[in-house]
C-alpha cells in the first residue's frame, strides 16, 4: 500500500511565505510514495514555488471575498461544535472574538465539504497533517479513520496574541491522535491548560539546512549587525534603528553596520526614520525580502558578528536557527521559546523591554575575543545538535510513521 501524506497549509505552495514548510517539505517528500498539499488560501495568483515530483498541490479550498460567506453558510456542514464554543468561550462579548470566529466557522464548513471530494484521491490510509493548529476538520467524524497530525508554532497558538482566544482549539486538540508543538514551551501549556495527554505529544523542532561555509574573513574594522524579518509591529524593528543611532553617537571609535532583510507594512516608516541619521547610507542597509539562498550568500561572503532580535512575541525563532548554523550569536527578547535557542553560551537572552545601552554593551563584547568566538562556536554547535533539518526532519517522518502504524493496529 502506497504511503501518503496530506499537508494542510494556509497558502503554501502559493506566493513566498510559510518559509519554514517549505524546508520540511524537501526534506521528508522522499519517504513517502505521494504527497498532497491542500492549501487553505491563494491570494498571491499564479505565483507557486516548486515542490518535489511526488508533490501533489490542491486546488485552494477557499475563495477571496464575498464567495467565501456564501460558500460557507449555505451547505450541510456540521455546525454544533461551533456553536458550543461560541457560548463556552463567551465569543459574543468581543467583536474582534467574532470576526475570529465567524471566519474559522465558514473556512471549517467550506472545508468540510470539499473534503469529501477529496478523499477517493488520499485513499483511506493517508496520515492527514495540519501545519498549523488551525484544524478544526480533525474533530469530525469524517477523519476518524486517518491519523490526525497537528503542528503548532506561535501565532496560531499562544492566545494571549490573540485577544485570548482561538476558535475551537480544545476540540482540535483533543481530537487529533499526534500533536507537534515546535517548542517545550507550547508542550507545557498543552498540558497544564489543556490537559493534552503527554503520549500525544512529540516536541518537533523546525531546523534548517546549511550547505555554505561561514566566512572565515574577520573585519576589524567594523561590526556588522544582522536582523531578518518582517516588519510589522509586534516586530519592534525600529529598536534595532534606535542602538544603532545610540551606537553612532556615543562609541566614535568603533564603527557598526546594520543590514536587515526583510520588508512589509513599516518599511516605509523605517527608512524616513533611517534617512534622519547622519551618514546612515553607511552604516544601515535595507535589502528588502530576499531568498533563503540570497540570505545564505550573505552570511557566507560577510563576517556577521551578530544577529539580533527584538520581536514582542516569538514562537522559536528560524532566522536565528538561520544564522546560528553559520556560527553567528543572537541578541534575542526573551519571549515565547527564544530561551530554547538563544542562553549566555551562545549570545545573549535581553527583556522585553530592555535598555539601549545594555544592548550596547553585548555588542561591544567582541573585543573580547576569545569569549566572543566561545559563542560563536556554541551557536554552530547548537544549530547542529538541536535545529538541523536533516536530522529533526528524519525524526519527524519515523514518529509520523510510528504513529501511523499504531494508530491502525487500533482500529
Amino acid at each position: 500500500m502506497k504511503s501518503v501524506l496530506v499537508c494542510f497549509t494556509a497558502s503554501f505552495p502559493y506566493g513566498t511565505k510559510e518559509t519554514y514548510f517549505y524546508n520540511e517539505i524537501m526534506s521528508i517528500a522522499s519517504a513517502f510514495d505521494q504527497i498532497y498539499i491542500v492549501p487553505t488560501y491563494n491570494p498571491y495568483g499564479k505565483m507557486k514555488r516548486d515542490t518535489p515530483k511526488n508533490v501533489i498541490v490542491c486546488e485552494p479550498l477557499v475563495e477571496q471575498g464575498i464567495r467565501r460567506v456564501f460558500a460557507g453558510l449555505f451547505n450541510f456542514s456540521p455546525i454544533n461544535v461551533y456553536f458550543s464554543d461560541f457560548f463556552k468561550q463567551k465569543v459574543y462579548l468581543s467583536l474582534k472574538r467574532i470576526k475570529k470566529w465567524f471566519n474559522s466557522f465558514l473556512v471549517f464548513r467550506i472545508t468540510y465539504k470539499k473534503f469529501a471530494s477529496l478523499e477517493s484521491a488520499f485513499g483511506a490510509d493517508a496520515i492527514l497533517y495540519s501545519y498549523w493548529a488551525e484544524a478544526p476538520l480533525f474533530f469530525t467524524e469524517r477523519c476518524n479513520k486517518y491519523l490526525k497530525v497537528v503542528r503548532m508554532h506561535g501565532g496560531d497558538f499562544y492566545l494571549d496574541r490573540n485577544d485570548d482566544y482561538l476558535p475551537v482549539r480544545e476540540y482540535i486538540y483533543s481530537f487529533s491522535d499526534l500533536i507537534l508543538p515546535i517548542s517545550n514551551d507550547i508542550k507545557l501549556i498543552l498540558e497544564s491548560r489543556y490537559r493534552i495527554e503527554p503520549r500525544k505529544i512529540y516536541i518537533s523542532y523546525l531546523g534548517t539546512n546549511n550547505y555554505s561555509k561561514s566566512s572565515a574573513i574577520i573585519n576589524d574594522e567594523k561590526i556588522r549587525i544582522v536582523s531578518c524579518s518582517n516588519v510589522y509591529d509586534l516586530k519592534r524593528i525600529p529598536l534595532i534603528l534606535e542602538v544603532i543611532k545610540q551606537f553612532k553617537n556615543n562609541i566614535k571609535n568603533v564603527k557598526i553596520e546594520w543590514h536587515h532583510f526583510g520588508d512589509g507594512e513599516g518599511m516605509t516608516e523605517l527608512r524616513r526614520m533611517a534617512n534622519k541619521i547622519e551618514n546612515h547610507e553607511e552604516s544601515i542597509f535595507f535589502h528588502g525580502s530576499v531568498s533563503q539562498l540570497e540570505l545564505f550568500n550573505f552570511y557566507s561572503n560577510n563576517f556577521v558578528h551578530w544577529f539580533i532580535n527584538t520581536s514582542r512575541f516569538e514562537g522559536l525563532p528560524v532566522s536565528i536557527m538561520e544564522a546560528f548554523s553559520f556560527g553567528i550569536p543572537a541578541i534575542a527578547t526573551d519571549v515565547g521559546a527564544t530561551r530554547e535557542i538563544v542562553n549566555k553560551s551562545n549570545g545573549f537572552l535581553i527583556p522585553l523591554d530592555f535598555d539601549l545601552v545594555d544592548v550596547i554593551e553585548q555588542i561591544l563584547t567582541v573585543v573580547k575575543k576569545d569569549e566572543y568566538f566561545r559563542k560563536r562556536n556554541k551557536a554552530y554547535e547548537t544549530w547542529y545538535s538541536k535545529f538541523n533539518a536533516s536530522t529533526n526532519y528524519k525524526n519527524l517522518v519515523e514518529v509520523l510513521k510510528r504513529s501511523h502504524y499504531s494508530k491502525k493496529e487500533n482500529i
